[in-house]
């Protein structure tokens, strides 16, 4: 998600052709703050609040998104990390990302998630005590959405060890990227998810490490993209993909994604075609989504430049911002739709708000 002017290439032609970039990226955490607000009216109870309202259709609108929305952050996250490893070094890029990741990730596990767990949990005992010995000194933190941050940094990391390590040479040279790749890309996909999900069904989480939650049913999706991000920059496949291969890529994603909502709402829950058309939706909506950003949406206005500029801000804060109106919203009576609707938009508007009240103060700015 990342992504800072001094990260791009030098060319001030090659920033503005990857305007779109930014513009997805606002895109995808409209869908993120919609995707957490519609969590208390789906039909798994697996969120902190619980509506009474629920919604069948929450079901496979859930699982389209995580089809793809995720992986495509790693990707445009992972694209500017050679440009900026070459321009700054190894040291200098590790240094930024923990400045940029880090120090967000470890203030708001500490100072909003620690007291978060203490009072909604109802522990007994100091509230000092409880955060010094049993929430800090037994690593026992709670990790929520900021899962991304921490695995990005990790990827990030391992990508810029393993360029330290192995001395592979950057060059950056124009390649094709056709149907048959995107279709071999998804069948890989299809398999690495398969085998993965033997162990390790989606929804079920493991700690990597104390900071590090990790849904490891998903691995093959946020690995295999961020992979594809790197890839993509040195062979420049985002600018070289056709109009036209994008547009039927898209379409891929849509019709598999309009099956899986019928499927689920008619009854047919298969594993195993859930499987084959997940691995289309994710490669087809995010080929589709990178190409039509690309041709239609590399135009910024004042209120994108606004948006583009707190999206990461947006990420961190919006989880509070949810749990704070789903929870007014169960003093209101109305369908499980319509409170998603209200919770989204005022989830929204107030996030990129408090991004810009927060971002005002200068040190907060540095690291958001």
């Amino acid at each position: 998600m990342e992504s800072k002017n001094d990260t791009l290439p030098n060319s001030s032609a090659k920033k503005s052709r990857l305007l779109y970039l930014d513009h997805i990226k606002v895109f995808l955490i409209l869908l993120v703050v919609a995707h957490h607000a519609g969590q208390a009216y789906g039909p798994i109870d697996d969120w902190p609040l619980v509506s009474s309202e629920k919604s069948a259709i929450l079901g496979p609108f859930f699982d389209v998104n995580g089809a793809f929305f995720m992986g495509l952050f790693f990707l445009i996250s992972a694209y500017f990390i050679p440009a900026s490893i070459d321009k700054r070094g190894v040291y200098s890029f590790i240094k930024s990302r923990f400045i940029r990741l880090g120090i967000p990730f470890i203030v708001v596990v500490i100072v909003l998630f620690g007291p978060i767990t203490y009072f909604v949990d109802g522990v007994s005992g100091p509230f000092w005590e409880y955060m010094i010995f049993d929430y800090i000194g037994t690593l026992d933190f709670e990790i929520g959405h900021l899962w991304f941050i921490a695995l990005l940094f990790f990827l990030s990391v391992c990508y810029a060890l393993v360029r330290v390590i192995m001395k592979i040479p950057n060059p950056t040279k124009s390649r094709s990227l056709g149907h048959k790749q995107l279709f071999l890309f998804s069948i890989s996909l299809i398999i690495a998810n398969t085998l993965i999900r033997i162990w390790f069904p989606v929804g079920e989480w493991v700690n990597i490490s104390p900071f590090m939650p990790v849904e490891v049913g998903r691995l093959p999706q946020y690995i295999s993209f961020f992979a594809f991000g790197i890839l993509a920059y040195r062979s420049n496949w985002l600018e070289n993909i056709p109009i036209k291969t994008g547009v039927i890529w898209f379409t891929i994603g849509i019709i598999a994604a309009s099956m899986h909502y019928l499927n689920v709402l008619t009854g047919l829950r298969s594993v195993y075609i859930w499987l084959v058309l997940e691995g289309f939706i994710g490669v087809g909506l995010i080929i589709g989504i990178l190409v039509i950003g690309r041709e239609f949406a590399n135009k910024r206005g004042k209120l994108l430049a606004f948006m583009a500029e707190n999206a990461f801000a947006v990420y961190i804060i919006h989880i509070f911002v949810v749990y704070i109106l789903q929870g007014a919203m169960e003093e209101i009576p109305s369908g499980a739709l319509t409170k998603l609707f209200i919770v989204s938009i005022l989830a929204s508007l107030l996030s990129f708000l408090f991004s810009h009240l927060i971002r005002k103060i200068p040190t907060m700015k540095k690291v958001l």
